[in-house]
């Protein structure tokens, strides 16, 4: 009975999500009564759509909370543990799997179509109504996604062998994937599809601006706050995501360039392109093709991500098994997003005007988003093509081959560091041109700042970064091959000194902009400094928050150094003796004791625990850790929980590996130089990013409507 209530429930949600989309969008064509009938129920159709769905959502989570197994999704993916978050883990078990993930992908979409809708139910204008059909289309296609594919449909009913009388399960077959009972797992998948649903809208628009001819800034307007509310939450996901990757997976690393991870990456680029081709719309009136091309490659790399995660065409440890309806609907989508958007760039060819573009002075602000769109980009698609490249026919340049994680940093890094210098200049330069005398001027205080800071950086990198590159190239191993693979010393090192350079400029001149802003407000407002700080976000939320942001990207830079060009690894073997010890750099591990046990889920858990001092002072202990490893009883799946010892400037990652062909234990070490700052960096970067969201932004030809709609009232 819950299999057919909830493919009823999907059928339905295709059914409406199709009429509102026919009626918003044929509505706007009509005239008078008929125009308002038509447009009104489009309107009413997005919230039956999206109820739909969200009963759907719902018959799925009472399930997972009341344990009913007639449903087959919830038989792979209920969470077997006696894990304190066992009752979280039964409701990330409704988007754990693949066929929960695409319901809640598509819900939010839906859900995003009827905030409009209510957000915009007094004006439903053109722009609006075609926009929401063309959400309404998304959200139909996604719905049928799930309708006509048996692999992608939560509501497949259990085969009655696998239940007894009284729905309980005959076997312990399934379940959660235990590596994705971990809290950042709670977290992580809603926060991405939220990022990802979000891009529906600002491509939505764009499509409507092409489609209604109305080019001014009014697009912009309407979905400018939801673009930056749903980078705002990729950004999270991505962090979340590589949060789970260095604590869970056990191998020590938050980024492997996995083709998943790459899927929010590359979408998360081309979003930094669209956004500040918005905040150029919206101000200047320019960079008009830059913001529709750029909201509509975001838009298509969100769907590519799927794409590559359920077509099957692409290896990942990630991605689901292949399923010929996900290639062929969301292979559709793309073409024809990408289709639809060159037929409108034709037509409205000769409105777009001939000169909003042109960038007078590439010494300026303008020029400055320019490069900074064009290397984003050119970085998504780069990425994007890396990514599918071993899906690619042999005759196509890397078609056939699988492109290692190497080769990606290769090019990610000079990239980065050409991002990090642009975002250090840009803020001090002028719009249309810049005076060098007034430049310099600018750039006085933050080139010593950036001086002193960066001379700290050097005795770091001295003292700490380069002994341990030539350490990982003594262990040997695959580690120092991998680091040879990246070039010579001399050119791995000049990288390093320009990128942290980079990045010391980055945190000054985003400190200055801060701290000026902040003098400003006391000199002008007589205010305190506390109070000119909170005033500061307050009265120019987009400017501080920017800012703010941009000062967190420089710490990330600064941790990506260490954390992903000086790692350390070693594998250490130990007898299983208490007492015996090992050495990893300045680290020495000491055994005192292991175990063997199983849990109440019949899992197996073998354990070691160790003591860690510094080499000379083993008396004084700097931690005690426990790292483990469990066998799933019912899939035999191995997960690590590996231990860190976090210090100011590193990490000590151990891992338990389980027991050699000889029965000793097997340990793998990694010294993380850096990394707490990648941590701490993003977390103020993304708050950066939502202190600049948080008010609502002015909206000139907005505003200058609803004026004129309240005067036409009065009349």
């Amino acid at each position: 009975m819950v299999s057919i209530i909830g493919n009823v429930m999907q059928a339905l949600a295709l059914v409406f999500a199709l009429v509102s989309a026919v009626l918003l969008l044929a509505g706007v064509k009509l005239g008078g009564a008929r125009k308002d009938r038509a447009v009104r129920t489009g309107y009413a159709f997005t919230h039956v759509s999206f109820g739909l769905l969200t009963a759907c959502i719902g018959v799925i989570l009472v399930c997972m909370l009341t344990e009913n197994y007639s449903l087959a999704y919830v038989v792979s993916n209920y969470p077997a543990t006696d894990s304190p978050l066992q009752p979280l883990y039964r409701v990330s078990a409704v988007w754990a799997g693949r066929q929960g993930s695409l319901l809640l992908w598509t819900w939010l979409i839906a859900a995003f179509g009827a905030a409009q809708a209510h957000a915009r139910r007094c004006a439903k204008d053109d722009l609006t109504c075609v926009a929401l059909g063309v959400t309404e289309i998304v959200v139909a296609l996604f719905t049928a996604t799930l309708v006509f594919s048996a692999s992608n449909n939560p509501f497949m009913a259990t085969a009655a062998e696998y239940l007894n009388p009284d729905g309980t399960l005959v076997s312990k077959i399934g379940g959660m994937n235990p590596l994705l009972m971990h809290w950042a797992m709670i977290l992580h998948p809603p926060a991405t599809f939220i990022g990802y649903a979000a891009m529906t809208i600002p491509f939505a628009y764009a499509m409507a601006a092409f489609i209604t001819g109305d080019l001014s800034a009014r697009w912009v307007e309407l979905c400018d706050r939801l673009a930056v509310f749903g980078f705002i939450f990729l950004s999270i996901g991505m962090g979340l995501g590589a949060v789970w990757a260095y604590v869970v997976l056990g191998w020590g690393g938050f980024w492997a360039w996995d083709a998943v991870e790459n899927a929010s990456l590359m979408s998360w680029l081309t979003c930094v392109a669209m956004i500040h081709s918005f905040t150029m719309y919206r101000k200047r009136g320019i960079f008009k093709r830059w913001s529709m091309f750029a909201a509509t490659i975001t838009f298509i790399f969100v769907v590519l991500g799927t794409f590559i995660t359920r077509s099957g065409l692409v290896q990942s440890v990630h991605a689901f098994a292949e399923d010929p309806v996900s290639t062929y609907f969301f292979l559709a989508i793309m073409v024809a997003s990408g289709l639809a958007f060159l037929l409108g760039l034709l037509y409205r060819h000769g409105e777009l005007g001939e000169d909003d573009d042109q960038v007078e002075s590439m010494v300026s602000k303008n020029g400055t988003y320019y490069l900074t769109n064009i290397v984003m980009i050119m970085a998504g698609v780069l990425v994007a093509y890396l990514t599918v490249s071993s899906a690619l026919p042999s005759w196509m340049p890397l078609g056939g081959a699988v492109v290692a994680a190497g080769a990606y940093n290769a090019v990610a890094r000079p990239v980065a560091v050409v991002v990090v210098l642009l975002m250090a200049v840009c803020p001090l330069l002028g719009w249309r041109k810049t005076q060098g005398p007034a430049f310099l001027r600018h750039m006085r205080w933050p080139l010593v700042v950036a001086a002193v800071i960066f001379a700290i950086e050097l005795v770091y990198f001295a003292l700490t970064l380069v002994p341990t590159y030539y350490g990982i190239l003594a262990d040997g191993g695959s580690a120092a091959a991998a680091l040879a693979e990246q070039g010579p010393a001399v050119y791995y090192f000049a990288l390093t000194v320009v990128a942290l350079a980079s990045a010391a400029l980055l945190l000054a001149t985003s400190g200055y902009l801060l701290v000026r802003g902040v003098r400003a407000r006391m000199k002008n407002k007589g205010e305190s400094a506390p109070a000119a700080v909170i005033n500061l976000f307050r009265r120019s939320p987009a400017q501080a928050g920017g800012y703010l942001c941009h000062l967190g990207v420089a710490v990330v830079v600064i941790g990506l150094v260490g954390s992903m060009m000086y790692v350390r690894e070693v594998t250490v073997d130990l007898a299983g003796e208490a007492g015996e010890s090992a050495q990893v750099g300045e680290y020495v591990l000491t055994l005192t004791g292991s175990e063997r046990y199983s849990d109440s889920q019949d899992n197996e858990i073998m354990r070691v625990e160790l003591d860690v001092a510094r080499a000379g002072e083993e008396g004084r202990v700097l931690g005690h850790v426990a790292p483990s490893m469990k066998v799933a009883a019912a899939t035999s799946q191995s997960t690590l929980d590996a231990a860190v010892l976090t210090f100011p400037t590193e990490d000590l990652f151990i891992a338990f590996q389980g027991l050699n062909a000889d029965g000793s234990l097997s340990i793998n070490v990694k010294v993380n130089p850096l990394i707490l700052f990648t941590w701490v960096g993003g977390a103020v970067s993304t708050l950066g990013i939502v202190l600049a969201f948080a008010p609502r932004r002015a909206t000139p030809l907005l505003a200058a409507d609803e004026r004129a709609r309240a005067k036409a009232g009065e009349a």
